[in-house]
């Protein structure tokens, strides 16, 4: 291990799974989704939210960030895979973006359903290898394990802040903050 494969590690895995994690389980605490003293709790009542929304019977409308998080399964494992979709999207899109200009040159109809294709494929490509994000990410690096370690930190220390930060009040100041400024109704419990 060298200390550019932990600093690679740390801005590609840890960094953005604390800012996903802080932000989802924040929002998650003071929306009610969520609830629990500890991260320990809180994981317990991630799992129990996760069992609900795969019964029909007892499934509610969550945020739609929310709503991804748990499509994926939830836990460490789901905002994995959701960050893994974001990487990939991305990528997809600057790609996308990049050949636009070509697309709005020709206007055929043959480009335009060509586009579509393309999209509906690449969108259910990108789902599946998101889901299947440890091999993702053991052909993206020779430091996957590296990688994998400094993304659970990320994850638990995220979770850990997001409870701090809820405790103290931060979130529902912060949610106060934003809509004073931009308008809006404000967060149902």
């Amino acid at each position: 291990m060298t200390w550019q494969n932990l600093l690679y590690a740390v801005f590609v895995a840890g960094l953005p799974l604390f800012l996903l994690s802080f932000a989802l389980v924040a929002w998650a605490l003071h929306r009610g989704w969520l609830e629990g003293e500890t991260v320990r709790e809180i994981q317990v009542s991630i799992k129990a939210l996760e069992k609900a929304q795969k019964d029909k019977k007892r499934r509610r409308r969550m945020d739609p960030a929310l709503g991804k998080w748990f499509s994926f399964g939830g836990g460490f494992y789901g905002l994995v895979a959701v960050y893994t979709l974001l990487l990939i999207e991305w990528a997809d899109m600057v790609t996308f973006m990049r050949g636009l200009g070509g697309i709005v040159i020709d206007l055929h109809l043959s480009a335009l359903i060509r586009l579509v294709v393309e999209l509906i494929v690449n969108s259910i490509m990108n789902f599946v290898q998101a889901i299947g994000w440890p091999v993702y990410w053991l052909s993206q690096s020779r430091s996957a394990w590296i990688l994998l370690f400094v993304a659970y930190a990320g994850y638990w220390t995220g979770m850990k802040t997001a409870h701090y930060a809820w405790r103290r009040g931060w979130v529902a100041a912060v949610e106060a903050r934003i809509t004073s400024r931009f308008g809006g109704g404000g967060a149902k419990k």
